[in-house]
């Protein structure tokens, strides 16, 4: 039976509604997810990690900073094109330490500064920190074909449930310095026996370049 030109009308109206409605949705989720994700290397930026931090609150879990040793020489010798490919493949190798466990969380800051966050029971963020040593070891091939070693300063740290994630990033911080002094190419857990260490208010350096995640960590205290 043919419907009337009416009904005809109303149903094709109410499709394109449906269409225009769905359509939305995808344009919705779409925006938020690139609001919250690296657009070089596909990794959570720092509002991924928030999110991903907020939704850890309350429970423990090892959180791993880590950045590329010599990553400045790395653009200088051999172009920015190269450095782009090193972050892009340590990216990859990073999520995959992680592509398992449920509700983890590998994002980059910014430049060759990466961090991973995995929820944990039990504090194994110094397994962790070797773990991303051991993915970083194999050479990267470059544009060019050229094959790098590239290695990396891990900074690990355990947090316990209600921790102040600044002040668990200033620990991973503090024990990345140390694997660098100690030559690089490592990684150094902080000891948490010593209490998580405050968060200066001074702008020093390394503090300026994480000011963004100052800003959007600082609600998931």
């Amino acid at each position: 039976m043919l419907l009337p030109a009416a009904a005809v009308l109303s149903l094709a109206g109410h499709v394109w509604a449906a269409q225009t409605a769905r359509s939305q949705r995808v344009q919705l989720v779409r925006a938020r997810r690139d609001a919250a994700t690296d657009p070089l290397t596909g990794l959570s930026n720092r509002a991924g990690l928030h999110e991903a931090l907020a939704a850890m609150a309350g429970e423990p879990y090892d959180l791993v900073l880590l950045d590329v040793d010599g990553f400045k020489q790395i653009n200088d010798a051999y172009g920015h094109d190269a450095g782009d490919a090193v972050l892009v493949e340590a990216a990859g190798r990073l999520a995959d330490v992680l592509d398992e466990v449920d509700g983890a969380c590998v994002a980059r800051l910014g430049g060759d500064e990466m961090v991973l966050v995995c929820p944990s029971p039990a504090p194994i963020a110094g397994m962790l920190g070797a773990e991303v040593v051991r993915a970083l070891a194999a050479p990267i091939t470059v544009p060019g074909g050229r094959e790098l070693a590239v290695r990396a300063s891990v900074g690990a740290v355990s947090a316990m449930a209600g921790d102040d994630p600044l002040r668990v990033m200033k620990a991973a911080d503090i024990a990345l310095y140390k694997a660098k002094a100690a030559g690089g190419d490592r990684a150094a857990e902080y000891d948490r026996a010593a209490g998580l260490p405050q968060v200066e208010s001074r702008p020093v350096v390394r503090l300026r370049a994480m000011a963004g995640t100052a800003r959007v960590l600082g609600g998931a205290a």
